[in-house]
């Protein structure tokens, strides 16, 4: 008997001994060793900081993560975002990392920024950056959204009862504001592609450089490119019988103005806002523009030249810029006589696309600029 109860006490010992041992091994934590170490996949600059900050341990129980990585490197990190960070893609940017604190401080969630990297130009970004937080989930893909007009965008399609894309090109055109309400300056009145009308206007003192007379009448003058399609142009016209000559190409600035002034003073200010710009919005004062008739009329275009131009000039570089069902757009009356030049390439691609000058300057030309 005396034999049994000893060993029930070995085995009591034995057994408080095993947990105790057990314990301790699941408290201490295992030492790192160099070669444990460079198994890690993390660059040995985050390794230091991890050390130094008692997180190897934490971070390394998990899957690596490039973004992680970087945000050590770069002295941001932050362990409360630790969990977010595992979830960003690393952005292929330089000094991201203050980016992503900042957008995680105003509660984008990974998924969020996520798409801000992947769809956001730069600029804005760095107006996200300077916002409240906003609700991107229906815009974010938008490829010409501007952010700080999301109101804008949802008033406008609320109001006109329009898709997302339509209301954003509508409200950057400006079609939410009144004409000449709000007019931005433009910063490269020399780009064959520049778009004027009647929110976009010409600095002060803009004159063309390269000014060139038309062969078939010195008296009107284009910018050499242009000059040089409009021959073409003209030229293959003659080919399938269609006989046209200009009537108005360059104008000055004080030409301009005294037309537009004349027009007033005839139909009163609206009116004439209809049918003519206002000076440093014509298209005239950029030397791409020029105004055609068919032989035998004054200032217009026959039905059948008409169609000629829509379904040729693009050829030679030139559209009709205020073609027939643009004045939503454009805010100007049809003018089949109108024609403006923009490049063989520009000029092909809006018209395969089949929409204004305006709508496609905002879709593909603003952001390259």
């Amino acid at each position: 008997m005396k034999k049994k109860k000893l060993k029930i006490k070995y085995v009591k010992v034995f057994s408080a001994s095993l947990v105790l041992i057990l314990g301790v091994l699941f408290i201490i934590k295992p030492k790192w060793t160099k070669e444990s170490i460079d198994r890690i996949e993390y660059s040995n600059e985050a390794i230091t900081i991890m050390k130094e900050k008692n997180i190897l341990d934490e971070i390394t129980k998990k899957k690596y993560s490039k973004t992680v990585e970087k945000m050590l490197e770069s002295g941001k990190y932050e362990e409360k975002y630790f969990d977010d960070y595992t979830k960003i893609n690393c952005p292929e940017k330089e000094n991201f990392e203050d980016s992503i604190n900042t957008f995680l401080n105003k509660n984008y969630t990974p998924e969020e920024i996520n798409n801000i990297f992947e769809y956001l130009n730069d600029t804005n970004q760095k107006k996200l950056k300077e916002m409240e937080h906003v609700d991107l989930k229906d815009y974010v893909k938008i490829s010409n959204l501007e952010v700080d007009k999301i109101e804008r965008y949802e008033t406008y399609r609320i109001e006109k009862n329009t898709n997302i894309q339509d209301a954003v090109t509508k409200v950057n055109i400006g079609l939410d504001l009144e004409f000449y309400s709000e007019i931005e300056t433009i910063q490269d009145p020399d780009s064959y592609t520049v778009l004027l009308n009647k929110y976009r206007g010409l600095p002060e003192n803009y004159v063309p450089l390269d000014l060139t007379p038309l062969s078939i009448n010195k008296n009107y003058k284009l910018r050499s490119k242009a000059a040089e399609a409009y021959e073409q142009l003209q030229s293959a016209a003659l080919l399938d019988n269609v006989k046209f000559f200009p009537f108005s190409a360059y104008r000055t600035k004080d030409y301009q103005t005294g037309l537009y002034t004349k027009y007033v003073g005839r139909d009163g200010k609206n009116a004439a806002d209809t049918y003519s710009a206002r000076p440093r919005h014509s298209e005239h004062e950029l030397g791409l523009a020029v105004d055609i008739r068919s032989d035998g009329l004054n200032d217009n275009l026959t039905e059948e030249h008409y169609k000629w131009m829509l379904d040729n000039s693009y050829k030679y570089g030139f559209i009709v810029r205020y073609a027939k069902g643009t004045t939503p757009i454009t805010g100007y009356i049809e003018e089949p006589w109108h024609l403006r030049y923009l490049g063989v390439d520009v000029a092909t691609d809006v018209h395969n696309k089949g929409i204004t000058f305006d709508e496609y300057y905002d879709l593909y030309l603003k952001n390259e600029k």
